[in-house]
């Protein structure tokens, strides 16, 4: 039976803790040939066209397009979704982090897409699952795709633990997957793409969540966004919009509760 993830990478989960927790800015790992060689290819070569994508909704602080994994019908999505939601999986979370963590099956994750002049705010993520109010978004999975990547193009993965100094700089390389806690101090995006027209920034993502107890779960948010480019005037947008999305989202989350 063929591989979706890399043996070796299940194989190394205890090496991958260590480094993971003694990450800086925050938890993280880097995982270098993380799928199986062949899938990595086939992923790329049936990734979506844009056409078939939706511009982000996040306009002002984010210029991508995205994909829900379980919209995409392809045979080797569907490998690389199985997986995911596998005990496999599973279990190396758990010697990885240190505690039960799971891919919802449901929504799954997104495929992403960046062209020339494509860029993401510094932000940290959402907290709770959109329907679930004791799973706590606290890790994700990414995973990229993209061939032939120099330094010059930028979209380096940017981490901050807080607001101020210098960014950890991950660079998008094949088949590379950073696996990242995702909390309110976990800042991440990437700067501006200087791209040819023939190449796009092409990655997947998963959140992972943990189930708590609802006396430990904090107010719900969606992304806040934290810009650290730009004019005053975007970073006094920034706090309106993270205000509004936080109140869209409690609103929204009441309404579905009493339907």
């Amino acid at each position: 039976m063929a591989h979706v993830i890399n043996p070796i990478v299940y194989e190394k989960a205890k090496d991958w803790a260590s480094i993971y927790h003694a990450a800086k800015p925050f938890p993280h790992v880097v995982i270098d040939n993380f799928l199986d060689e062949s899938l990595a290819e086939n992923l790329l070569k049936c990734f979506p066209e844009i056409s078939q994508m939706s511009r982000s909704h996040h306009y002002l602080f984010t210029n991508k397009y995205d994909l829900g994994i379980r919209q995409h019908i392809s045979t080797y999505f569907n490998e690389l979704y199985q997986e995911l939601i596998s005990h496999q999986l599973r279990f190396f979370l758990k010697e990885l982090v240190g505690e039960n963590l799971f891919v919802d099956p449901e929504l799954c994750g997104d495929i992403h897409l960046g062209l020339n002049g494509s860029f993401l705010d510094m932000h940290t993520d959402f907290n709770l699952h959109p329907s679930k109010d004791n799973w706590l978004h606290c890790l994700n999975i990414i995973i990229y795709l993209s061939k032939d990547w120099k330094e010059e193009f930028g979209g380096q993965l940017l981490l901050k633990s807080n607001l101020e100094g210098f960014a950890t700089q991950i660079f998008p390389k094949f088949n590379r997957s950073v696996i990242m806690q995702s909390n309110d101090t976990t800042y991440h995006g990437y700067s501006q793409l200087k791209l040819p027209e023939t190449l796009t920034r092409q990655s997947i993502i998963f959140p992972i969540y943990k189930e708590e107890s609802l006396d430990k779960i904090p107010p719900r948010h969606l992304t806040m966004f934290t810009p650290d480019q730009g004019s005053e005037l975007k970073l006094q947008l920034a706090k309106i919009y993270n205000f509004i999305t936080i109140l869209k989202a409690r609103i929204k989350r009441q309404i579905s509760k009493k339907s």
